[in-house]
C-alpha cells in the first residue's frame, strides 16, 4: 500500500487518466449554431420520462455539423456530445430521432459511456 505522501500525486494520476478516458475522439466539422425544431424539445420530454433525469432543455448548446468523424477509427456519426451541454448533430440528419435522443441521453445522464441500462434503454 502506497504512503500517504505518495496520495496527492497518486490521485493527480487518477484525475488525468479518467480524463484521457472521458475525452471525445469524435471530431465535428464546418459546425454552426442550430435552432433546435420544435419536434426536440418532445423528444427532450421522451428521453427525460425514460431516464428518470430532468434537465433545462435551453441549456443545451446546439450545433450542426457537415460531418462528425471519429478520429480514430475514420467512421462517421449521427451525433455528438460534449459536456457539459454542447450536442452536435449532422446537417443531414437533424430529424433523426433515435440519432437526436441519443445524443440528448448524454446530455441528460452527463456520461459518455454506452454500458449503463439505462443508456441503452433510453439512448438505443
Amino acid at each position: 500500500m502506497p504512503s500517504p505522501r505518495h496520495y496527492p500525486r497518486a490521485f493527480a494520476f487518477l484525475a488525468l487518466l479518467l480524463r484521457a478516458c472521458a475525452e471525445s475522439v469524435l471530431e465535428p466539422v464546418n459546425t454552426r449554431p442550430l435552432e433546435p425544431p420544435a419536434i426536440y424539445r418532445t423528444w427532450w420530454s421522451e428521453v427525460e420520462a425514460c431516464t428518470g433525469v430532468t434537465g433545462r432543455f435551453e441549456r443545451v448548446r446546439w450545433l450542426e455539423a457537415d460531418v462528425i468523424r471519429n478520429r480514430d477509427e475514420g467512421t462517421e456519426h449521427v451525433g455528438a456530445w460534449e459536456p457539459p451541454h454542447t450536442i452536435y448533430i449532422k446537417a443531414d440528419r437533424l430529424m433523426y430521432m433515435r440519432g437526436v435522443k441519443h445524443e440528448m441521453t448524454h446530455d441528460l445522464l452527463q456520461t459518455r459511456d454506452h454500458g449503463s441500462p439505462t443508456f441503452r434503454r433510453c439512448g438505443g
